[in-house]
């Protein structure tokens, strides 16, 4: 079966790049057999990885070769592919969203070998409107007390003359148990808080803001009666929102990664017919994450305004912004904003600076979590390391069972050392007489990683010749 191996060198992999920017590098070629390669394509993509559904995305597609390779074939090839202008890099709790350069080499017959490179992309400028968290946006709120209280007399009089005019007992008990409730919902929600408080106008004067700039909005109304509150708030927030599973499996994640209260007024008596009015202006801070609405995988950014009423149903609502950016260059490579330590993290460590004992660390500890351990053996496969393993025994497929032996190869069960990491090594044949005279003793050798074994949970890993 013709088989070969890929790596990518980025010219510039510690550059920051923005939108529109040319990305450069080097893919390399290792063919272990004759191949016959209907193409060598290298894309500039961007994929999200945690719990919500995985979204991804393709900007820019080259061909750099087409041909034949020979067996012990090495070749090199440039590219030159276009950074998307959107979306952000950002790593998150919920959410982790990288941008790669892809390369795949289509083998017919053979499983297509690919590679990838990881690179930071910052914005400068705002994406299409369809591309950031836009929905339930809200300017206003005069309508809401209207709308419950005439979702609440429909819900009641057509309720009602529906069981009169049927008479019906199955209806009775269906709208009892369900529309009821959801009245008394609209009524504690909309019309008590408007009993007392009025009519209540809130409003944005900007939707769209940067980090850094300052937030303006307006609450006004006129009580009714004299109320008692206990205080009025506004509370800024930022969180990601994401949606796994699909049908009655499909649930939302919602993580809180911000949240910033600010207290308009205290304890005090209203005071019936005196307007209140609040002209607010909230600093956005400058290292915050843009909004951003891909799919399942939402980053939102929402001011909440509350009128806190002991006893009583408290009036509030909230008002959607998009946070985007504001036109400038990113000026050094920074971590994403709001960085977590997880599988994405420990992926994006150059491979200069990571060894082979914290890649096994981090799978042994992530091994229950097959996500993850999936996130993080993508990012590092086609690394290669200097490491040790016990051999355990060798297995008896080999040549086209697996695309990753050696021709006259073999492929053996071993361990890591420290931690016990289960692993599949695919040994050359002139290696055969080193690995078998280690015993139990650690045998030491270079490889690089090329997958990861679902069925028996197992790291494949190439023995490199010395």
């Amino acid at each position: 079966m013709a088989k070969c191996d890929l790596s990518i060198d980025l010219d510039d992999p510690d550059k920051v790049y923005v939108g529109g920017d040319k990305i450069t590098g080097t893919v390399h070629v290792i063919a272990d057999a004759d191949v016959h390669c209907k193409g060598l394509e290298v894309q500039s993509t961007w994929r999200t990885h945690g719990r919500g559904n995985i979204a991804q995305g393709n900007h820019d597609t080259v061909t750099v070769f087409q041909g034949e390779w020979s067996a012990g074939q090495r070749e090199s090839y440039r590219f030159e592919l276009r950074v998307p202008y959107w979306p952000p890099s950002y790593h998150g709790n919920y959410i982790n969203l990288d941008h790669y350069v892809d390369a795949r080499a289509k083998i017919p017959w053979a499983f297509d070998p690919k590679a990838s490179a990881e690179y930071m992309m910052r914005p400068t400028d705002a994406p299409p409107a369809d591309q950031i968290a836009t929905k339930n946006q809200a300017n206003g709120c005069v309508g809401f007390g209207l709308l419950g209280l005439v979702g609440a007399i429909m819900l009641f009089g057509c309720g009602g003359a529906f069981v009169a005019l049927v008479a019906n007992p199955f209806v009775a008990v269906f709208i009892g148990l369900f529309l009821v409730p959801i009245a008394a919902f609209l009524t504690a929600r909309y019309l008590l808080p408007k009993w007392l408080l009025g009519n209540v106008t809130c409003e944005l004067k900007d939707t769209q803001l940067s980090p850094g700039d300052t937030l303006r909005a307006r609450l006004e109304f006129e009580p009714r009666r004299g109320t008692a509150i206990n205080s009025i708030s506004a509370t800024l927030t930022g969180s990601e929102v994401c949606v796994s599973g699909s049908g009655s499996n499909r649930t939302t994640h919602r993580n809180v990664f911000f949240e910033e209260r600010h207290q308009l007024e205290g304890a005090t008596t209203l005071q019936a017919g005196q307007a209140k009015q609040f002209d607010l202006a909230l600093p956005i801070p400058a290292d915050v994450p843009y909004s951003f609405d891909l799919n399942d995988n939402d980053l939102n950014w929402e001011l909440e305004l509350r009128v806190d009423i002991p006893r009583w149903p408290d009036w509030h609502q909230k008002l959607k912004f998009q946070v985007v950016p504001d036109g400038s260059r990113p000026k050094t490579e920074s971590p994403a904003p709001h960085a977590m330590p997880d599988a994405q993290a420990t992926a994006a460590t150059p491979d200069d600076e990571i060894t082979f004992v914290e890649t096994a660390s981090h799978l042994w500890q992530l091994r229950d979590d097959g996500e993850q351990v999936n996130v993080l053996v993508d990012a590092v496969t086609g690394l290669t390391f200097d490491m040790e393993a016990i051999v355990e025994r060798r297995l008896l497929y080999s040549g086209s069972e697996d695309p990753h032996v050696y021709r006259d190869g073999y492929a053996v069960w071993a361990h890591h050392t420290d931690p016990p990491l289960p692993l599949v090594l695919y040994v050359p044949h002139e290696l055969a007489d080193e690995f078998e005279q280690a015993g139990r003793e650690p045998w030491r050798f270079r490889g690089t990683i090329v997958g990861w074994d679902d069925d028996h949970r197992r790291l494949q890993i190439k023995v490199l010749t010395h």
